[in-house]
């Protein structure tokens, strides 16, 4: 793919990494198609064995943009440094974000959005479903966490080495948090980040090791790409010695398998072993190291749908959702689908929505690149409708 010669342009993108946007990019466009298949195809394909095979390529998701979240991270963090060692306003302006991505976790999971029926109909079994912890969830207090950890070790070098401890801890200790009935001993809202017992897809243990090992590589591949002298541009490099180190652990999960199914006194492997975290990690190790080397071989052009779709992954994730699962009215797409699309329907629903996001994602960046009042008034007026909605709407 060509890429801009237009200095401005060069400019203005010379901030991105583009690898990154890639990286975030097919994760969101394989979700997309994950939660259509997981909404829509009937039992018998999602039991079959050519499913299984989709299933575990669709479990790469998830890992993936965790993992592009905390290398965006570093990235970022490196640029703004010294703001973010002491409390000022772009601190305080990046918890903001952080929180307000918490936020809209935790909208996405509202049992009725309505304000009365919330406050008097809702069951105390929707409120277990209501603090449940998916992606958005442990990305926000993972990254708030980080924040935190840099605020009082006044040190990028410290921050990063101590991740490295507590992303071991996370992948070796997660088994054990897996065993209690945590729900009995904290409050639920709390519970919910320990373990999966309570409705949680994506709990701190084991979700987080992806993002602090994303955060940990991106620091690495900066202090590789900033080097000066004989080793300076050695960011090639780096990457190469990134994929030895991921086929490495890749080949090392097999093998710990026997050993710590035997170790831990509650041990499920698909869903939060050692062993399967270290080999998805080592996969999407690869995949990071194959989307660096296709940015510097290939180049990456500006109207790139992946980066585009990558850049804008936080409204394309809300709206995907909301269009596949929301109320509607009397409409929810899931339910009138009921499960019982074939592999055709699927994927030509899933042709369709990504259409969709794509025109989402590519209004909403020329707006963001536009007047800043523009987007500060659509800003103010969806949140006017939504709140609007949430207090005064019929309900359901």
């Amino acid at each position: 793919m060509a890429v801009s010669t237009n200095p401005a342009s060069q400019s203005s993108r010379s901030r991105r990494v583009e690898f990154i946007d890639l990286l975030r990019g097919w994760a969101v466009i394989v979700m997309i198609e994950t939660h259509v298949s997981n909404a829509t195809l009937t039992e018998p394909i999602t039991s079959s064995w050519l499913f299984q095979y989709i299933k575990f390529l669709n479990g790469l998701v998830a890992p993936s943009f965790l993992f592009a979240s905390g290398l965006a991270y570093a990235i970022t963090t490196r640029r703004k440094l010294n703001d973010y060692l002491s409390f000022g306003p772009l601190l305080t302006k990046q918890f903001g974000r952080l929180f307000f991505v918490l936020i809209i976790g935790y909208v996405l999971h509202l049992p009725k959005f309505n304000f009365n029926q919330l406050l008097h109909e809702t069951t105390s079994q929707e409120w277990l479903v209501f603090y449940q912890a998916d992606v958005l969830h442990c990305i926000a207090v993972s990254l708030l966490f980080m924040q935190a950890v840099l605020l009082v070790l006044k040190s990028e070098r410290r921050l990063y080495l101590t991740l490295t401890v507590i992303a071991v801890g996370v992948l070796f200790v997660t088994p054990l948090m897996w065993g209690p009935d945590v729900g009995a001993v904290f409050p639920a809202p709390i519970a919910a980040y320990v373990n999966g017992l309570d409705h949680s897809l994506f709990p701190i243990f084991p979700w987080s090791a992806f993002l602090f090992a994303g955060a940990i590589v991106g620091y690495y591949y900066l202090h590789a790409k900033e080097s000066v002298g004989p080793g300076a541009g050695n960011e090639e490099r780096f990457m190469k010695s990134l994929s030895w180190f991921a086929l490495s652990i890749i080949i090392v999960a097999p093998i710990i398998e026997p050993f710590a199914a035997r170790t831990y006194p509650t041990y499920d492997y698909w869903r939060f072993s050692p062993s399967f975290v270290l080999l998805r990690l080592g996969i999407v190790l690869l995949l990071c190291v194959g989307m660096f080397f296709y940015e510097k071989r290939r180049g990456v052009s500006p109207r790139s749908v992946v980066t585009l779709i990558g850049r804008e992954s936080l409204i394309v994730y809300v709206v995907h959702l909301l269009l596949i699962y929301g109320d509607f009215g009397t409409f929810n797409f899931t339910e009138y689908v009921n499960k019982s699309f074939g592999y055709v329907e699927a994927v030509v629903t899933t042709l369709v929505l990504f259409g969709l996001m794509y025109a989402l994602a590519l209004v909403w960046s020329r707006i963001k690149r536009g007047s800043p009042r523009l987007k500060r008034v659509l800003n103010f007026a969806t949140l006017a409708i939504v709140l609007g909605v949430f207090f005064f709407g019929p309900g359901e």
